[in-house]
């Protein structure tokens, strides 16, 4: 009676991993099946997730990089009497100032780049762009024929080069429509931005006016359900988290302002149109490593070209140099921490892996994340030989025990 109980419940497990395994199989079969549409919606539900969250980040993202702004005026409105008080309101005050600050700053770039440009156009014949535009194109067609013509004399033939002229044209007038089609529709979503950007900012002045009562907060929620291991663990990876990041981000934007304003002035007094434009596009593009540079040199060679001031151009091109090797050499390691200092190869592969990523966002974040991973791989490498040292040191210390 026994041996059959233990029979039946042999037959009995057998019996249920079969059944379990078929459903297992039956399961998949159906994610195979439906991957693309079970895809779809997964990526569909992640984007509805980052637009509810967006404001939240953005303000998260904003309220981190005035941070230091704040403390400082807030150490500053401390000093002062009338303030001395009630220092809870020390911290209001100073995010309040910080606001109007930022404000005025933005609007006056804005500004200065809407009067840099109608200035520029208002100043320029129509008639004369007509005509030095013909004139360029009757050079570039002038240079293809002669080109075609060499190539028939020497017997080769010009079908590929009309293939890449062609080509260019459409890659040209293809990205040109790609750029117009992206204006209207960032004129379109134009009042999703401003809600966006509106909540952003108030979640901000939450952030910096409660950012240490709610770190408090969640240090104590960590604290009661990780252990102090574990919590020490996060604790290492949030401070190398905030040191590279904070290092590179602040200290980059300063960077990009001031070649901002260097750019924008040497373009300016050397007289090269659309100076500020330029500058302000260089400073921009300065976030993302060889962007920059690359942005200046082009956008002035261009504008040089187009309006025939050759003379400007050449002197303009020695000052972007002598500006980009004063970066390079003073500024920039000035205002970049030596904690996140990369090899270039490892910038340019984050680079590449942050434009399949992300594209343009993802080139702006690859250089830090880079920076970031590289600190904790050092660090892992460390801890790995420190590990192997000591079993190293206890294993010759068996071997004494044992010769003794």
């Amino acid at each position: 009676m026994k041996l059959k109980e233990k029979m039946n419940n042999k037959y009995s497990v057998i019996a249920g991993y079969v059944i379990v395994t078929a459903i297992i199989i039956y399961c998949l079969g159906l994610i195979a099946t439906n991957a693309p549409d079970i895809m779809k919606n997964i990526l569909a539900s992640l984007s509805w997730l980052f637009n509810v969250c967006k404001p939240v980040l953005l303000g998260f993202i904003f309220a981190y990089l005035v941070e230091p702004i704040v403390n400082f005026f807030e150490i500053n409105l401390r000093k002062v009497k009338i303030f001395n008080r009630k220092l809870s309101s020390c911290r209001t005050y100073a995010v309040l100032i910080t606001f109007v600050i930022v404000i005025i700053f933005v609007a006056a770039i804005i500004s200065l780049l809407v009067y840099s440009v109608t200035d520029q156009l208002r100043l320029a014949n129509l008639d004369d762009i007509i005509t030095l535009s013909n004139a360029y194109m009757k050079t570039f067609n002038d240079f293809s024929s002669t080109v075609q013509s060499k190539l028939t004399d020497l017997n080769v033939e010009s079908t590929e080069l009309n293939e890449y002229i062609q080509n260019a044209t459409k890659y040209v007038l293809t990205f040109l429509r790609g750029v117009a089609d992206g204006a209207i529709r960032s004129v379109t979503n134009m009042s999703g931005y401003l809600t966006t950007f509106f909540f952003a900012v108030i979640i901000a002045i939450y952030f910096l006016i409660d950012g240490k009562m709610i770190g408090n907060y969640l240090k104590k929620v960590r604290k009661a359900l990780l252990s102090n291991k574990l919590n020490d663990r996060i604790h290492d990876f949030l401070s190398d988290a905030d040191k590279v990041f904070s290092g590179y981000i602040r200290g980059q934007l300063m960077d990009a302002f001031v070649m901002m304003v260097l750019i924008s002035l040497a373009l300016s007094i050397i007289g090269i149109k659309f100076g500020i434009l330029i500058g302000v596009l260089a400073g921009i593009g300065n976030l993302i490593p060889y962007c920059g540079p690359f942005i200046a040199y082009a956008g002035t060679i261009l504008i040089g070209l187009i309006n025939g001031q050759y003379k400007q151009l050449i002197i303009a091109l020695i000052a972007l140099f002598i500006i980009q090797v004063i970066d390079g050499n003073i500024i920039g390691p000035r205002l970049l921490s030596k904690s996140i200092e990369v090899h270039p190869l490892l910038v340019i592969i984050s680079l590449i892996f942050g434009s399949a990523v992300g594209g343009l966002s993802g080139m702006l974040l690859a250089v830090p994340v880079g920076a970031f991973i590289k600190v904790l791989f050092v660090k892992f490498i460390d801890r790995q030989l420190e590990l192997k040292q000591e079993k190293e040191q206890v294993k010759e210390r068996v071997k004494e025990h044992m010769k003794e």
